[in-house]
C-alpha cells in the first residue's frame, strides 16, 4: 500500500490502471495509423505531439467508461473475465462517446481531432487494448499479499474477515501466531510451533499485522524486529485496517493509535483553499443550476403544495448549530410521531420525492448552507442533535466530526449505505474518522469524483 496525500491507495491496482491506459494510448494510436493519421493541416503544423494528444483523450474516453461501469474495482473486473457483459457495456459507451466527441470537437477546435476513417480504427484498437489487458489481469495484478497475523483471538480473526472480504482480494491471511510461540498457519492441518519470524519465513509472509488482544501483556519485539530486517513489513491493526479497508474499526481503535499516529492535519492554509473551492464550485453550480431548482420547485409544489423547502437544524463544524434546507421530498406529516431515520422504501417519501432523492436534486437548497459557510462541499453527514446526543453516549469519537464542516457529500456516504440504525451509524462513523484524521484536498477530489459517478448513475438513495 502507498499513501497519497494521506490518502492509501493499492500500489498493484494503480499499476493496473498505468498499464490499461499505456496499452490504451498504444492501440488507438496504432489504430490511427492505419488510416489517414491526421488533416494534412494537423501533420503539418502539430506532428507526433497532435496525435498522442488525441490519443490521450480518446484514452479518457475508455478510463471513464471503465470507472463508470465499476470495472476499477478489482472484484468486479475480476467477475467480469468470466462474464463480459459489464465490460462490452463499458466499451459500447467509449466507442459512443468517441463518436459523439468526433462531431462535436471540430466545432471547437478547427484543426480536426480524429480523422473519420481513423474513427473506427482507433475505436477497435481500443477496445482490443482493454480486452488484452483485463483478460491478463492476473499476471498485471500479481498474487494477493500475504499476510501472517500475530494474534489468534477475536480481535485477529475479525481483521483477517473484514481484509479477506472488503480489501479487492488483494491480500490473502496465510496464518495466526501468538505472543508465546504458539503459531499456525491458516490452515489447520499445518500447525507450526516457534516464533512469528520463523512462521513469517515458513509462510512465505510480506506483512506481520499485530492483532494481540492486550499488548500490555508484552509483545516478541525480537522476533518481530527480525521480520522488520528481512525485509517483511510490520504494521498494528489498526494501521493495517486504515490502509486496507478505508475505514477505522472501532473494535479495534486505541485512543493511542489517535494520539500518536500521523493525521489531524486541517492547517490554515488548506482550511483557506478549502473554503476557496467551495465558494467556486457554489457560485457556479448555483448559476447553472438555477433553472433546474426553479423547475423542481415547481413538481414539489404540484405534487404536495407548500412548504416547497425542507428546514432543519443540524451540527456543524465545532459543534455549532445551523438550519440546513432541502427541498421537501416526504409528506408533510412525515414526523408527526417524532424523529425518524429514513429506511429503505420509506413510505413517507411523495413520488416525486423518490426521484428528487435519486438524483440529488433535494440537495441543491444546501448550495446556500457552502455559500454561509456552514458547510463544505466534502464532509461528515451533518447529523440532527436529537440523534447526536445518544451517539455520542455510545460512542465519544462521534466528537471528532466535528473537526471538519459537514458536507454535501462525504467518504462516509460514498463508501456505506445509508444508516438507519445506531450500529449502521457506527460503520460510518469509522469511514468518517478516516476522512476526518487523512483530510487533504487530494481526498476531497476523489470524493467529488466518487459522488459524479453515483448521481450519474442513481446509486444509493434513500
Amino acid at each position: 500500500m502507498v499513501r497519497v496525500f494521506n490518502h492509501w491507495f493499492s500500489g498493484r491496482k494503480a499499476a493496473f490502471f498505468i498499464a490499461e491506459e499505456s496499452a490504451l494510448v498504444l492501440a488507438l494510436l496504432a489504430g490511427m495509423s492505419l488510416g489517414p493519421v491526421a488533416h494534412p493541416l494537423v501533420t503539418r503544423e502539430h506532428g507526433l505531439g497532435a496525435a498522442f494528444l488525441r490519443a490521450a483523450i480518446a484514452a479518457l474516453a475508455f478510463a471513464g467508461a471503465l470507472y463508470f461501469g465499476d470495472l476499477y474495482d478489482l472484484r468486479s473486473a475480476a467477475r467480469d473475465r468470466f462474464d463480459g457483459r459489464r465490460l462490452l457495456r463499458a466499451l459500447g459507451v467509449a466507442v459512443v462517446v468517441l463518436a459523439l466527441a468526433y462531431l462535436a470537437l471540430p466545432v471547437v477546435v478547427p484543426m480536426g481531432w480524429i480523422p473519420r476513417r481513423s474513427l473506427v480504427l482507433a475505436a477497435a484498437g481500443g477496445a482490443l487494448a482493454v480486452i488484452a489487458v483485463r483478460a491478463a489481469m492476473p499476471a498485471v495484478v500479481g498474487a494477493p499479499t500475504r499476510v501472517l497475523v500475530l494474534g489468534t483471538g477475536a480481535r485477529a480473526r475479525k481483521l483477517a474477515r473484514d481484509v479477506e472480504t472488503e480489501a479487492d482480494g488483494l491480500f490473502e491471511v496465510v496464518g495466526f501466531a501468538d505472543s508465546n510461540g504458539g503459531s499456525r498457519s491458516a490452515d489447520p492441518a499445518l500447525p507450526f510451533a516457534g516464533a512469528v519470524d520463523q512462521l513469517a519465513r515458513r509462510l512465505r509472509a510480506e506483512v506481520v499485522v499485530v492483532a494481540v488482544e492486550d499488548r500490555r501483556a508484552g509483545l516478541p519485539v525480537d522476533a518481530l524486529l527480525a521480520c522488520r530486517t528481512h525485509g517483511v513489513q510490520v504494521m498494528s491493526d489498526v494501521a493495517f485496517a486504515e490502509a486496507t479497508l478505508k475505514r477505522i474499526p472501532l473494535d479495534l481503535l486505541r485512543p493511542s493509535a489517535l494520539i500518536f499516529d500521523e493525521g489531524f492535519r486541517a492547517g490554515p492554509v488548506r482550511r483557506a483553499v478549502k473554503r476557496a473551492v467551495d465558494l467556486g464550485l457554489a457560485v457556479g453550480m448555483l448559476l447553472a443550476a438555477g433553472p433546474v431548482m426553479l423547475l423542481t420547485a415547481a413538481a414539489v409544489a404540484a405534487a404536495d403544495g407548500r412548504p416547497i423547502l425542507y428546514s432543519q437544524e443540524r451540527t456543524g463544524g465545532g459543534g455549532r448549530p445551523y438550519r440546513i434546507w432541502k427541498f421537501r421530498t416526504m409528506r408533510r406529516d412525515a414526523e408527526a410521531t417524532g424523529a425518524v431515520w429514513a429506511t429503505e422504501a420509506d413510505p413517507r417519501v411523495l413520488p416525486v420525492g423518490r426521484l428528487l432523492r435519486r438524483t440529488r436534486l433535494d440537495e441543491l437548497p444546501q448550495l446556500w448552507n457552502v455559500l454561509r459557510g456552514e458547510m463544505s462541499f466534502v464532509g461528515p453527514r451533518p447529523e440532527r442533535p436529537v440523534f447526536l446526543d445518544e451517539l455520542k453516549r455510545r460512542w465519544p469519537l462521534f466528537t471528532l466530526r466535528e473537526l471538519v464542516k459537514p458536507g454535501l457529500t462525504g467518504w462516509a456516504q460514498l463508501k456505506y449505505r445509508y444508516g438507519s440504525t445506531m450500529e449502521e451509524q457506527a460503520r460510518k462513523l469509522e469511514y468518517d474518522l478516516y476522512y476526518v484524521k487523512n483530510t487533504s484536498l487530494f481526498l476531497d477530489l476523489v470524493c467529488l469524483f466518487h459522488t459524479a459517478k453515483i448521481v450519474l448513475t442513481g446509486r444509493g438513495a434513500k
